[in-house]
């Protein structure tokens, strides 16, 4: 009993750490690995195009696709991805690998990409287990 008591005042800890913020950014971190999802289905000529529409707001754009290239070379499950020298390069690649793996493994992946882009946009303030448990919310609840 005192576990669970245990957790759930971690649990409580954890949801106060939460704000608006995160909040709105979790839903973009989602929308990311959506797509990226959807690229496993059904290949996109233009990968980044479909994560970045050419009218998005150029400060969220550039944000997004640098954490985008941060989740990418920490999640590389191809080491092969890491010597690609564009971003585009690296997406491609990184889909191409994960194609290859089971649908359970790409879930695993997708979330933690999910919670990477989240922590870079939010500029890194939280400790990486929040991240985690708000990225694998959002994608539990878009299920």
């Amino acid at each position: 009993m005192a576990f669970c008591k245990k957790t759930g005042t971690k649990i409580k800890h954890a949801l106060q750490q939460f704000d608006a913020f995160i909040a709105a950014h979790a839903e973009e971190a989602l929308r990311v690995t959506r797509i990226i999802k959807s690229a496993l289905e059904s290949p996109v000529v233009d990968l980044l195009e479909a994560i970045i529409p050419g009218d998005a707001d150029t400060i969220l754009k550039n944000k997004v696709l640098a954490a985008l290239e941060t989740g990418i070379d920490t999640l590389s499950i191809v080491v092969t991805c890491k010597d690609e020298t564009s971003l585009e390069g690296k997406v491609a690649c990184f889909v191409r690998a994960l194609a290859t793996v089971s649908p359970d493994l790409q879930d695993a992946v997708l979330q933690k990409l999910q919670s990477i882009i989240l922590r870079e946009l939010d500029g890194n303030t939280k400790k990486q287990n929040i991240y985690d448990l708000f990225s694998q919310a959002s994608y539990s609840n878009s299920k």
